[in-house]
């Protein structure tokens, strides 16, 4: 739910006419990233916010019927293709390359995606993207077992570095100065569900080490000249799953305002003019 804050931001920059020619999207930043290529302006508010009001798709009691925390039908099928359209042509067409990412549970690999045939796959490889391990199912891509890409690398700067991109726009919802802790009980529940999955159960065990290792290497670029990061403030926090529809609008609120402080910043990271209104 904390992408509702790179959902504010991205929303600037469609305002704002922010062009950013590859979004590499990671776990629920897909969601968010996939609404700035397609340009739907504040789709969020009817994809993700809005339905709480009516019915809240995330919880125990979800968890109980669905089997998974969050109701993946309802937020990868039903909305997308009822409730709050996703404009797929509009996808598809858009001069931005959109890549997310899965993690392959056999390998403990990341999986990088960024061609999709029809919306269906697409729509597949989204969720596969955001199915993180106990609270949702691992999704079958191409007959391979696959689970939420940000498992395996969730600040994915080497990814970027590896395609070459000079300037790199990085938006992050967790606050300055964060770093991952080891969950060692969560470690030991992992190897006994996943135990037929050794590669990724021995990833896993590294990833808070690998993750702030990310977050050294983007000080570094940052301080190089080379990042460009957006974070949400200090004082501003919110729970991975807040279901509260004022508060995801808040701090969706809290992105654009925070695009809209740095905007100035921005542009001459990106030595782009101002345009929009």
């Amino acid at each position: 739910m904390r992408s509702m804050f790179s959902a504010g931001v991205l929303d600037f920059f469609l305002d704002r006419g922010i062009e950013i020619p590859n979004v590499l999207a990671v776990s629920a930043g897909a969601y968010a990233g996939m609404n700035y290529v397609s340009g739907q302006r504040g789709r969020v508010m009817d994809a993700v916010i809005g339905p709480l009001e009516t019915e809240k798709y995330l919880g125990f009691g979800t968890f109980l019927k669905k089997g998974t925390f969050f109701d993946m039908d309802l937020l990868f099928d039903t909305i997308p293709k009822q409730l709050a359209p996703f404009d797929f042509q509009a996808f598809t067409g858009s001069a931005k390359r959109f890549i997310t990412s899965t993690v392959n549970c056999l390998t403990g690999e990341a999986v990088y995606f960024d061609e999709f045939a029809d919306e269906d796959i697409f729509l597949k490889v989204c969720r596969a993207a955001n199915s993180l391990p106990f609270i949702a199912r691992i999704m079958e891509i191409g007959g391979v077992p696959m689970l939420d890409g940000g498992m395996a690398d969730a600040i994915p700067l080497g990814k970027a570095l590896e395609e070459g991109w000079k300037k790199i726009v990085v938006v992050v919802t967790r606050n300055s100065g964060y770093r991952k802790k080891q969950r060692y009980f969560y470690l030991a529940m992992l190897r006994l569900i996943y135990h037929k999955y050794p590669k990724f159960v021995h990833m896993v065990r590294g990833r808070a080490q690998q993750y702030n290792r990310s977050l050294d290497l983007l000080k570094q670029l940052e301080e190089e000249g080379r990042a460009f990061v957006l974070r949400p403030a200090e004082h501003v926090h919110l729970t991975n799953n807040e279901a509260d529809a004022e508060r995801l609008r808040e701090y969706y609120r809290h992105g654009y305002a925070v695009a809209e402080e740095k905007e100035k910043e921005l542009r001459e990271f990106l030595d782009v003019r101002v345009t929009g209104a």
